[in-house]
C-alpha cells in the first residue's frame, strides 16, 4: 500500500522537478567540491585554508550554509554551524593521513569495502571532537553526496533513511541496531536508490532524494503532525519518553558551568559593544566569573514593554542591547528538560509576536537533541508570530567557550553567532 501511494505521486513530483537541468547543477557542483578538495584540503601547503574557499563549498553541502537562498542547491540542512564545516576542513588539511581516509571512502566502489573504510573512518576520528562522525551520518553523508551527487543521496539523516525504508516496508538485509555506521550508511544509500527506482522512478541519487522531501511525499513517511493554521502548515514533532525535569544541584559542577558561560556570554557581549541585562537572581553569583566595566551592565531594564511582559524579559539569563532595543536573548539551559528557557522565550514572543530578535538557547551539547525535540513541541509550534523553532536556535557551550577566546571581539559583529548556531530543523 505504501509504494503505491509513492508510486502515484511520481507524476505530480516530475511536474514540478526538472531532473535534466538540477542535475547539470549538481555535476558543477561535484566539480566545484572535488576542485576544492584536491586542490585545497589534500594540497601539500601547509597554509590555513581561507573562509571564503570554505564557504563556498559549504554552500553546496548545507542549505543554512552562509550566502545560500531558498533558491540554492545544496546538499541537505545538515544541522552543522559554519564555523564546524570550517575547523574540519582544515583538520582535514592539517593532517594529510586522516585526509587520505577519508579522500579513498570518496573513491571506493566496492559497498563493503566503502562500509569498512567508513567504520575506519570513525575509529580514527573519536576524540577529535569535529563532529564528522556523528550518530546521523550526517556530515558523512552530506561530503559522499556532494562528491558524486548522482550515485549518493542527499537524505543524509540516518534516522530519515530508516523511516523510509520502514515506510517502504523494506526487509533489511541486517539488524540496523547492530550494523556498525559504515554498513548503515553504504547499505541506506543503495536500498535507497534501488527501491525508490522499483517505484518506476528513474534518475540521479538526487532526484530520488528530492522525491522523499516532495511535500506530498515527505508527509507520508516523516515522524510529525501537521497543524493547519490560518495561513500556513506547520510540522510539529511530538516528543515521546520526556525525561522529568530535574531541579539543579548549586554545588555540581553542570551548575558551574553554566554560570561560567551565562559570565562569558556577558563577556562576548560586552567586548562587542553591547549592553548587558543579566536576572537580579543570578547577578552576584554571574559577577564572580565576570567583572564589567563601568556602565556595561544595567540597573534597570527599559525596552518599553508593558509590565507583564517585562517579569518575562527580566528573568531571561542574558540579554545584548543597543540603546533600548534587544538584539540578543540566551537562555542557558543546565537541567535535564531544558523546558524553562524554551517557555521564557516562548512567552516572550507570544506576548510580543512582532518582535524582531535572536534568540538562543545554550546547552552542552549532550543535550542538543533535547532542545531540539523540546522547542519543536506542538505548544511552540502554534504561536503567532510563527513556531519558535524559527526565532530560537541552539548554541552549544563549546561554541561559546570557542567564541570568549577570540581575541578580536571588539572588532567583530553580533552576526559571528550565525556561523556557530543550528537551528530545530530536519534534512
Amino acid at each position: 500500500m505504501n509504494t503505491d501511494l509513492l508510486a502515484g505521486l511520481i507524476s505530480k513530483f516530475l511536474e514540478q522537478y526538472d531532473a535534466a537541468a538540477k542535475d547539470a547543477i549538481w555535476k558543477q557542483h561535484s566539480t566545484t567540491f572535488r576542485s576544492f578538495w584536491s586542490g585545497q584540503v589534500l594540497a601539500s601547503t601547509k597554509a590555513p585554508i581561507s573562509d571564503e574557499a570554505c564557504d563556498n563549498v559549504i554552500r553546496i553541502l548545507d542549505r543554512h550554509g552562509k550566502g545560500n537562498t531558498k533558491q540554492s542547491e545544496a546538499v541537505a540542512r545538515t544541522m552543522v554551524p559554519q564555523n564546524v564545516w570550517r575547523k574540519l576542513f582544515n583538520s582535514l588539511h592539517a593532517d594529510e593521513k586522516f585526509a587520505r581516509l577519508l579522500d579513498s571512502i570518496f573513491k571506493e566502489e566496492e559497498p563493503a569495502r566503502k562500509a569498512e573504510l567508513i567504520d575506519a573512518l570513525y575509529v580514527a576520528n573519536e576524540g577529535r571532537k569535529n563532529r564528522l562522525t556523528g550518530e546521523t551520518g550526517s556530515m558523512v553523508n552530506a561530503l559522499l553526496a556532494a562528491y558524486d551527487p548522482l550515485n549518493n543521496m542527499t537524505a543524509v539523516s540516518l534516522k530519515h533513511r530508516k523511516a523510509q525504508l520502514d515506510f517502504l516496508g523494506t526487509a533489511l538485509p541486517f539488524k540496523w541496531d547492530e550494523a556498525s555506521f559504515g554498513q548503515r550508511i553504504v547499505q541506506s544509500n543503495l536500498l535507497l536508490r534501488e527501491k525508490t527506482r522499483a517505484l518506476g522512478l528513474s534518475g540521479s541519487a538526487r532526484t530520488l532524494s528530492c522525491f522523499w522531501y516532495f511535500e506530498p511525499v515527505n508527509k507520508l513517511w516523516k515522524h510529525e503532525d501537521t497543524v493547519s493554521l490560518p495561513d500556513k502548515q506547520v510540522s510539529v514533532s511530538i516528543p515521546q519518553d520526556a525525561e522529568p525535569e530535574k531541579s539543579g544541584d548549586p554545588a555540581s559542577g553542570e551548575i558551574r558551568d553554566s554560570l561560567k558561560t551565562q559570565a562569558l556570554l556577558a563577556e562576548i557581549g560586552s567586548e562587542m559593544g553591547f549592553k548587558i541585562w543579566l536576572p537580579r537572581s543570578d547577578r552576584s553569583r554571574v559577577l564572580t566569573a565576570w567583572k564589567p566595566k563601568p556602565g556595561v551592565l544595567l540597573d534597570q531594564l527599559d525596552v518599553g514593554f508593558d509590565q507583564v511582559t517585562m517579569k518575562t524579559v527580566e528573568q531571561i539569563d542574558v540579554l545584548w542591547l543597543k540603546g533600548r532595543a534587544i538584539v540578543r536573548a540566551f537562555e542557558v539551559e543546565h537541567t535535564t528538560s531544558v523546558y524553562s528557557g524554551l517557555l521564557r522565550m516562548a512567552d516572550l514572543l507570544a506576548m510580543q509576536p512582532n518582535l524582531k530578535v535572536s534568540l538562543h538557547i545554550v546547552a552542552p551539547a549532550a543535550r542538543r537533541d533535547k532542545v531540539f525535540q523540546e522547542i519543536r513541541r506542538p505548544v511552540f509550534a502554534l504561536l503567532a508570530g510563527g513556531p519558535l523553532s524559527e526565532a530560537c536556535t541552539y548554541l552549544p557551550y563549546d561554541a561559546v567557550n570557542e567564541l570568549g577566546q577570540n581575541q578580536h571581539l571588539v572588532h567583530l559583529s553580533d552576526k559571528v553567532l550565525d556561523d556557530y548556531q543550528e537551528r530545530a530543523e530536519g534534512d
